[in-house]
């Protein structure tokens, strides 16, 4: 802890995910007692079904999102800095631009995949409808230059708040389902509310926050920037793919343990992964404030940069291991607590699933360098050979497969990915060493 205090850099690190991990901690208490309440709302195969359902959303949107907010943060940071907020407004329009229009297409598919591919998902034809309900929420989920605005203006006092606004909504809307024992599409309805809104509010913080910096004018013409299209196209494809490998894997995974061992077990898995989300969740608030850190330590010695990274990693390393042992021991109290006993197969799948966090964490860093620095490929294998090894896994032996083969098959699968991370981490830092030293 003292090397993070004595760091400029770590100190700016701590900061941010200190104001983001405020609204975080209290966003991810809503989010587990909206699931609690939701729970107690529906049964197994309803929350399974709530979960499929959201699943096929939140899977197109990371299909077609192209993680606009990394191109904002890497083409639009020297812009900002120069105060050059013509070329900003530039970038960000043409972003955004790019977002809706894909945004709008996946919505539609999202339409078509309900009704016309529902039940090879094990989505009843009669819920087909409210399926494509839930694909409402892809246009603001894919749009996410308003995070790029905001992490420009070091504005993460906002993305707290915006960490609150969709769970508290969803709580207040499962809350009242659960009084008036409302049925599963008001319980869908108030979930995909949350998502809008809590998308939205994001957008009316990044726009109020880009006048106030001059980003946005009154009369001001637009400039135009001076990133070549082919080189924004590349950084953007290669971040898509990545993040749909990232953000994907989830509601992919859970989409085909539907199709495959019905909605009762996508659900199980589900609601086991969301509670290992949340232990995750402040090494990923963390990584997001490192980002533009690492951004800015390329241009400087490769003595420093490895030492930020070296700082980072054996913190994460430290951690890792006792929350996999809480997690672990607990994890039979922790779903009892959370969603009751009907659903008790999801603490057999999170005991196993603890094991992936010093994986998980270790990753994280690596995956960050990695982006920072403008390398893609090695994310995107790392994602590749993770979810490709357990689709094969869910495909070849559907039949024989249980919650503990479906768990062993996950985190055997996490610590290949991180291996094939770590590889090409640890030479580009060599690398990046000897550069330092040349000079």
């Amino acid at each position: 802890m003292r090397i993070w205090l004595k760091d400029d850099v770590l100190r700016r690190v701590m900061r941010n995910t200190g104001m983001l991990g405020v609204g975080k901690v209290g966003g991810a208490v809503l989010h587990l007692a909206s699931i609690a309440v939701t729970a107690r709302v529906l049964d197994l195969n309803e929350f399974g079904l709530l979960m499929l359902f959201r699943s096929l959303a939140q899977g197109l949107a990371a299909f077609a999102k192209f993680q606009s907010w990394q191109a904002m943060v890497h083409f639009g940071a020297a812009s900002y800095e120069a105060n050059h907020m013509g070329e900003v407004r530039s970038l960000w329009f043409r972003l955004a631009t790019i977002d809706f229009v894909v945004g709008f297409v996946a919505m539609a598919l999202g339409g078509v995949l309900a009704f016309g591919a529902g039940e090879t998902l094990s989505i009843p034809a009669e819920f087909a409808s409210v399926a494509a309900l839930y694909c409402l929420i892809v246009p603001l989920q894919v749009a996410g230059t308003p995070t790029g605005i905001l992490r420009l203006a070091d504005r993460f006092d906002l993305m707290a708040w915006q960490s609150l606004v969709t769970p508290a909504v969803r709580l207040i809307g499962v809350s009242i389902a659960y009084l008036f024992g409302t049925p599963l599409w008001a319980v869908v309805l108030a979930w995909v509310l949350s998502d809008i809104l809590g998308d939205a509010f994001l957008w009316v913080c990044a726009i109020i926050v880009a006048k106030a910096k001059g980003i946005i004018s009154a009369g001001g013409s637009t400039a135009p920037t001076t990133i070549p299209s082919n080189l924004l196209w590349r950084y953007l494809l290669g971040t898509n793919f990545n993040a749909s490998l990232q953000q994907g894997a989830l509601p992919l995974l859970t989409l085909v343990i539907g199709g495959a061992l019905g909605a009762s077990a996508a659900g199980t898995y589900r609601l086991a992964q969301t509670l290992l989300e949340a232990v995750f969740a402040p090494v990923e608030l963390a990584m997001r404030s490192l980002f533009p850190e690492i951004s800015k330590l390329q241009a400087a010695t490769g003595a420093r940069l490895k030492e930020v990274m070296r700082h980072v990693g054996s913190t994460l390393l430290f951690v890792s291991i006792p929350a996999s042992l809480v997690l672990y021991f607990g994890a039979d109290i922790i779903v009892a607590l959370i969603a009751g006993e009907a659903y008790s197969g999801a603490g057999q799948l999170l005991s196993l699933l603890a094991w992936t966090l010093p994986a998980l964490f270790l990753a994280a860093i690596c995956e960050t360098f990695m982006l920072g620095s403008g390398r893609s490929l090695a994310p995107v294998l790392s994602r590749i050979t993770i979810v490709g090894s357990v689709l094969a896994v869910i495909f070849l032996s559907a039949k024989e497969l249980d919650l503990a083969g479906l768990g062993s098959t996950i985190l055997l699968a996490s610590y290949a990915g991180l291996l094939v991370l770590l590889v090409p981490t640890g030479l580009a830092l060599l690398g990046k060493r000897q550069t330092g030293a040349q000079k």
